[in-house]
């Protein structure tokens, strides 16, 4: 089994209703129970590292996020990082060239609704991610609506839809289809 570490920084994905709206409430305790279907596939490690909404995300957080990939990384096969949708583009990009040469696969990927909502998109981009992150590929990259991007050409360029990301300039890094997660050839 693939050794994967689900590090986790508040965001939607992470999020129930408080007083002002949505809040990050959920701690990586509350995702595992979401989504065992799909740990069940791998050895999973948690760790709590931000409880943000990622509007809120500044540089000094992407310091500390790349800090501890970079401090982590060792004897993972690959990372996901659960990430509010605002600034997950921004992220991703930062940390592409805070770890460039990493040698395993960083995936960022967070959803549109809660994990606690019952139309969730969630689940699913969780799934993606994971399997992105067991797939060898080194680098950072976004997975979200089936799609995974290399990190430096992620856009966000929907606020409502499930299909809120896209690659500029560049072709997907990977699609999940019938057929599974299917990597593309790509430069980084």
């Amino acid at each position: 089994m693939k050794k994967i570490l689900l590090l986790t920084t508040g965001g939607t994905i992470a999020s129930a209703p408080g007083e002002d709206g949505l809040e990050p409430m959920l701690q990586s305790g509350g995702l595992a129970d979401q989504i065992g279907g799909i740990t069940s596939n791998y050895q999973v490690d948690f760790k709590d590292i931000l409880n943000l909404d990622s509007s809120n995300i500044q540089p000094e957080e992407w310091q500390f996020i790349a800090g501890q990939i970079a401090e982590l990384q060792s004897g993972y096969d690959g990372i996901v990082v659960t990430h509010g949708t605002d600034t997950m583009a921004y992220t991703a990009s930062v940390l592409s060239f805070m770890l460039r040469n990493i040698p395993i696969p960083v995936v960022l990927t967070g959803s549109q609704l809660p994990i606690l909502h019952p139309l969730t998109d969630g689940v699913e981009n969780l799934r993606c991610a994971f399997a992105m992150a067991a797939s060898g590929a080194p680098g950072v990259f976004v997975a979200f609506n089936r799609k995974v991007i290399l990190g430096a050409r992620a856009v966000k360029v929907r606020t409502t839809g499930f299909d809120a990301f896209e690659s500029v300039n560049g072709p997907y890094a990977a699609t999940v289809d019938s057929t599974g997660l299917c990597l593309n050839r790509f430069r980084r």
